[in-house]
């Protein structure tokens, strides 16, 4: 039992501890671990983080050893890391801080080839750029800053007095290097375009599945939960909810067929649609149920126009194949204020519903 207890708690204690360093990764990101933006910003901070570690003791060697611009430069360049996940924590701007990881990134490889760094060794910390600037400046913007770099890399290297001089390094090295870093460039490149059409084709089936998910497949408009999802995250503090059912639907179904009450069902969805005002919505409620939602009016412009759809499925000639009949609504309308939820608006305008259909049906209830 003892040992259980132990366990639970060393589980409890990693747990904590890997919930830390996620945190402390993700700072500066609010749409949470599985977007876009939340990779991005977990690459930078992570990417930081990891400079810090490398350019901090680096230059305290170089400075050590002698050389004093190269670890200035390299201590600040961890300072300036530093002050990013700072920046990134406080004002949440990715694109800005992206900026301060790649370009004091570029400066510094400029700054080792033609110093040729530690020993002569400066040259070989250039092929992490690719990775890192296509990843974050995304294809066409980073392969026009590679390729700047790479410009800039052929003056240093070829027409310029660099540490591959003084070294006494094989001229053929320097094209090599110019070689494999394209290599580099090419194979990142490939990734980064196969990452992206690989988001884009998530993003996509992600954004149908949602619209399956809130739409009612046979009348087109949103069902209940994509109807709740809308009105939850309404800015309106006020607006109407005209609740429709329709009257002895069952008989239809009975009399004609349940293809017959589909059809019915989504040419009605067809009529409350049409003389909605702008920014209204309509939702297929449930079975023959329809709500519908409209705000910036009165509640007597609400009852009115709940009235104004009432009469014109009354006076509508409803057709399928050689069948014809007609169809009757019955309406309650509730306001939504400050003072009343959105769940006793409903509940309210269900309530009048209901006591329109008591008093015979085809009529309207606001009061």
């Amino acid at each position: 039992m003892a040992k259980n207890v132990d366990r639970i708690k060393k589980n409890k204690i990693k747990d904590k501890t890997k919930s830390t360093w996620l945190t402390f990764f993700y700072v500066g990101e609010n749409e949470g671990a599985f977007s876009e933006d939340a990779r991005r910003v977990f690459i930078i901070n992570l990417f930081a983080t990891v400079g810090v570690l490398f350019t901090l003791p680096l230059g305290l060697s170089s400075l050590y050893e002698g050389k004093v611009i190269l670890g200035v430069v390299l201590i600040f360049i961890a300072f300036l890391y530093s002050m990013n996940h700072v920046y990134l924590r406080y004002t949440h701007n990715h694109s800005m801080s992206g900026n301060f990881v790649i370009y004091p990134l570029y400066i510094l490889m400029v700054y080792l080839i033609y110093t040729g760094g530690v020993h002569g060794t400066g040259h070989v910390w250039i092929y992490c750029l690719p990775a890192v600037a296509l990843f974050l400046h995304g294809l066409k913007r980073g392969l026009i800053e590679l390729g700047l770099f790479t410009l800039v890399l052929v003056i240093v290297m070829f027409f310029m007095d660099s540490h591959f001089v003084e070294s006494g390094y094989h001229p053929a090295l320097k094209s090599r290097i110019l070689f494999s870093f394209f290599v580099v460039i090419f194979l990142s490149a490939i990734y980064e375009y196969s990452m992206s059409r690989s988001n884009q084709e998530l993003k996509e089936t992600t954004a149908k599945l949602k619209l399956v998910a809130n739409t009612d497949e046979l009348t087109e408009l949103l069902n209940r939960r994509g109807m709740m999802q809308r009105l939850e995250g309404t800015t309106y503090t006020s607006y109407h909810l005209l609740l429709a059912d329709v009257d002895f639907f069952k008989r239809i179904n009975d009399e004609y067929g349940h293809d017959v009450g589909d059809y019915a069902l989504a040419e009605l969805g067809r009529i409350i649609q049409k003389p909605l005002p702008k920014g209204g919505l309509v939702s297929r409620w449930g079975g023959e149920e329809f709500l519908v939602a409209v705000c910036d009016c009165t509640q007597l412009d609400a009852f009115n126009l709940a009235e104004s759809i009432r009469q014109q499925v009354e006076e509508h000639e409803f057709e399928y194949l050689d069948q014809k009949f007609r169809m009757t609504l019955s309406f309650g309308v509730a306001t939504m204020n400050e003072f009343t939820s959105l769940r006793e608006t409903i509940t309210l305008a269900d309530n009048r519903l209901y006591s329109a259909k008591r008093a015979g049906r085809n009529q309207t209830r606001w009061r």
